[in-house]
């Protein structure tokens, strides 16, 4: 029993940094300058089928995340055709439900 306590609490302990992360996007009120900044990004992949795009970006002010890399849904599926792996990007990012869906996207200079 001990056993099984220890591994629930390293891996509670493990996961909350990312955990806590994630729950943060999105929840708080982003600064009025932050709303209309956009953020570097590098494109890891595109799923044309799906209207997404895997991206490695820094922080997102507009909604309160850090640096990571993860999957963004495309607010107009065609923006997938301009894009390829490689590609350094500016973008734009709303909060849509539960989704972070990329509103604008373009190749950085």
């Amino acid at each position: 029993m001990k056993k099984l306590l220890f591994a629930t609490v390293l891996t509670l302990a493990a996961a909350a940094p990312a955990l806590a992360q994630h729950a943060g996007h999105g929840s708080a009120k982003p600064a009025a300058s932050a709303a209309g900044e956009l953020a570097d990004g590098e494109v890891r992949r595109v799923d044309k089928a799906r209207g997404a795009v895997l991206l490695k970006h820094g922080e997102i002010k507009s909604v309160n995340m850090g640096a990571m890399t993860m999957s963004f849904k495309l607010k107009d599926p065609a923006m997938a055709e301009q894009l390829k792996e490689g590609d350094k990007v500016k973008f734009a990012v709303e909060q849509k439900g539960d989704d972070l869906v990329i509103t604008s996207i373009r190749k950085a200079p």
